[in-house]
């Protein structure tokens, strides 16, 4: 990252926050990171480096709390309810901000302002996957594969942004799908592996890439735009399905009216950390593609997801789990 492209992303991650009440010091004990991800899975070790990395550079440990369970809503919803006082911040993606009030019926909680970005660290596709007995090999055999199941083909994946990626293919593709919901990657992968379901969606991690490596599991497509080096050898779905793209940004957040100088000082930090090098391959490791993003984008991004899923769910009927 040059210096350019590194002053731009701190200015305005403090232009985002504004003039509001300085943390003089900041900071002066441990900084906590709430993680709303299961111990263990990708976006959780993604959190773990980072913080591992900051710490010292802050001069503070910097701890992660997992926060997991209500497909994502409870850890967002414990940063926003967390004092603004610039020692809580929260790692998770836009998606799962924008459908805390799906998922929790909780019209109080506006994606907007409840929790506030402070910057992005990088985006990911969902990968399309089956066990490797399966007769598909790529999409259009996939859909061929999944039209000849009298009850539909069960769908495995953890949260409402499968869910919802699971019911617009359905529909976009012309093919009954089953969604069966999982608490997070690696047990969906474990289900895929003993054949209880057929096929999930996920975003990439080492220990998908470990089972196709191994011939136990096979990538079909992904949801990006184009083709991914992070789901590699496979097509996206949009080139079989116009328009269909599910592109996962991950960022860090904040409760609102944290202190500016906190919210400068972390987003200095963590620029430090993704400027590193090897962190592009690090991260790409965890399955996801360096981004770095200032909070404004974050935001505009944010206000963006939110519409789609508005006009998604006019015409998709989900369930998110109930």
């Amino acid at each position: 990252m040059s210096f350019n492209r590194r002053s731009i992303l701190i200015a305005a991650t403090a232009a985002a926050f504004g003039p509001v009440a300085w943390a003089e010091g900041w900071p002066r004990k441990p900084v906590r990171i709430i993680v709303n991800f299961p111990a263990g899975g990708p976006g959780d070790a993604v959190a773990r480096y980072i913080a591992e990395r900051m710490g010292p550079i802050l001069g503070q440990q910097v701890v992660v709390e997992n926060r997991s369970g209500g497909a994502g809503a409870v850890g967002i919803l414990a940063a926003a309810n967390a004092p603004a006082d610039g020692y809580t911040f929260l790692y998770t993606t836009v998606t799962g901000v924008v459908q805390v009030p799906l998922v929790t019926k909780d019209q109080n909680f506006d994606p907007l302002r409840s929790v506030v970005p402070v910057m992005g660290v990088g985006n990911t596709p969902m990968g399309l996957f089956v066990h490797a007995s399966s007769t598909a090999s790529d999409f259009p055999s996939f859909v061929e594969w999944a039209r000849k199941q009298p009850a539909g083909l069960d769908i495995g994946g953890g949260g409402p942004i499968v869910e919802i990626a699971t019911a617009v293919l359905a529909r976009s593709a012309d093919v009954r799908l089953v969604y069966v919901p999982f608490r997070g990657t690696a047990p969906v992968v474990q289900a895929a592996l003993a054949g209880d379901v057929k096929a999930f969606f996920s975003t990439p991690s080492p220990v998908i890439a470990e089972n196709i490596k191994a011939g136990k599991l096979r990538a079909i497509a992904v949801t990006s735009a184009f083709a991914s080096d992070l789901v590699p050898g496979v097509d996206p779905i949009a080139k079989f399905v116009p328009g269909y793209v599910q592109d996962i940004h991950f960022g860090f957040f904040a409760p609102p009216g944290i202190p500016a100088e906190a919210a400068t000082r972390f987003g200095n930090a963590l620029t430090t950390v993704l400027a590193e090098p090897g962190m592009k391959e690090r991260l790409a490791g965890f399955g996801l593609s360096l981004q770095p993003a200032a909070a404004s984008e974050i935001a505009r991004v944010t206000a963006r997801d939110a519409e789609i899923i508005r006009k998604t769910l006019e015409t998709t009927p989900v369930k998110f789990g109930e």
